[in-house]
């Protein structure tokens, strides 16, 4: 596994070929992708990178500006087009992005995407959210709660907690509740996959029959006994559908 940085970027990177870039959710990290990278990148050029989120110099804390971040680094890499798909709040920007440069992506993963409904994490929290706070709130994201590490919670809690980046979590929180798709949805270009796990709780299945429903030829796989981050819950059986569908569309 390769770490890239520049001054204004930082990915993991793994493979050559097709470009694959994937986006974490808003307390999500880049790294959450490794299982998937290892897995793809025999056959794919596949690229996990930082969004800005907590950058204070991103020039606004809204959907678009994530979106436009990735196109400034698909120009850095010289990539004129890949596949780009997200987990929740990186579902929503990899939606944007589509939408907003559709020549630019080639294919469009989502899974527990924002972008029309989610139960967001910033809901009725305390001034001060103590660990079994948070533990709570995350382990409403896994139908296993034993994902949830402590080391985890308290790097979440630390977030939570801190004035800076608890306001960032709350901007980018309403952001993506005021920016939402559905209107547009059926202007989507892209091969769509959508990848839901069938107990999620922040996006349930019923999001993801909407997302179906609205965007043209896209194809609904779920993943049982899931949550809201497949990639994380279910790595391999994630990882075999999307390379599955990704052959597939190069056939």
């Amino acid at each position: 596994m390769t770490t890239n940085a520049s001054p204004e970027f930082r990915w993991l990177e793994r493979g050559e070929g097709e470009a694959v870039v994937l986006l974490h959710g808003l307390m999500g990290e880049m790294d959450h992708w490794e299982p998937t990278l290892d897995a793809l990148g025999d056959r794919y050029r596949v690229m996990a990178p930082l969004l800005p989120i907590f950058d204070p110099l991103l020039a606004e804390p809204s959907i678009t500006e994530l979106a436009d971040h990735v196109v400034r680094l698909l120009d850095q890499l010289d990539t004129a087009r890949a596949v780009v798909g997200g987990n929740s709040l990186g579902g929503h920007v990899a939606l944007t992005l589509a939408l907003r440069w559709p020549a630019r992506v080639s294919g469009l993963i989502l899974t527990g995407s924002s972008g029309l409904f989610e139960r967001g994490f910033s809901r009725n929290v305390p001034h001060v959210p103590s660990a079994e706070f948070v533990r709570t709130k995350m382990e409403e994201i896994f139908y296993d709660p034993s994902l949830v590490t402590p080391a985890w919670v308290e790097a979440v809690r630390r977030v939570v907690t801190t004035r800076a980046t608890a306001l960032r979590v709350l901007q980018f929180a309403r952001a993506a509740r005021r920016d939402n798709l559905e209107a547009r949805l059926p202007d989507v270009a892209a091969p769509t996959l959508l990848v839901w796990g069938k107990d999620d709780r922040v996006t349930p299945i019923d999001v993801a029959e909407r997302f179906h429903a609205l965007i043209p030829g896209s194809e609904l796989v779920y993943i049982t006994n899931c949550g809201h981050a497949p990639m994380l819950e279910h790595p391999a059986t994630f990882s075999q559908i999307v390379g599955d569908w990704l052959r597939e569309q190069a056939r």
